[in-house]
């Protein structure tokens, strides 16, 4: 398991930095859903403001994903930079949080881990369509998609493809 933990009573008002490397052996502990590669650097400084931490996370490098057009890999750049602010309560599971960027801890809780929040970081920086640029998808999974398409658009001759004369004839 790789874990990205930071200890959180180490942290001052000077700060405190922290490198680690996200590679395929990080998505072991996530699954392969939707990245299925990684190779990125991430950068964190740590700060503490008063009784809170704040968190800066600058994440760089490349993710592997399947294209949505031709299903062939795809690298595309990540370059994250979010802030996370980490509070303290005596019920974590009983505070209200709607802030993504707000981490709620148990009070005395001397280390944290945040594989999950890197992974969900990664995730949410990449595009919705994640396609090749023009030209650059396989020429052979197209083609077999344009066959697809062209079968899709003949019509299909089916028990129920009368009754859309029916309703056409009971409308008029």
């Amino acid at each position: 398991m790789s874990e990205i933990v930071i200890p959180l009573h180490g942290a001052t008002r000077k700060g405190q930095e922290f490198d680690y490397e996200l590679s395929d052996a990080f998505l072991s502990d996530f699954g392969r859903d939707v990245l299925e590669g990684l190779d990125c650097k991430v950068h964190l400084f740590v700060v503490q403001k008063g009784d809170w931490l704040e968190v800066q996370c600058a994440i760089k490098g490349n993710a592997k994903v399947q294209c949505d057009r031709c299903l062939e890999d795809l690298l595309l750049p990540v370059d994250v930079e979010e802030t996370l602010t980490v509070r303290f309560d005596a019920a974590p599971e009983d505070v209200v949080n709607d802030d993504d960027n707000v981490i709620i801890l148990r009070e005395g809780t001397s280390e944290m881990d945040l594989g999950q929040t890197l992974y969900d970081l990664v995730c949410v920086s990449l595009p919705m369509c994640k396609v090749h640029p023009e030209g650059e998808c396989n020429p052979e999974a197209l083609a077999r998609l344009s066959k697809e398409e062209e079968m899709a658009k003949e019509p299909v001759n089916t028990p129920f493809s009368g009754l859309k004369d029916l309703l056409k004839q009971k409308e008029n």
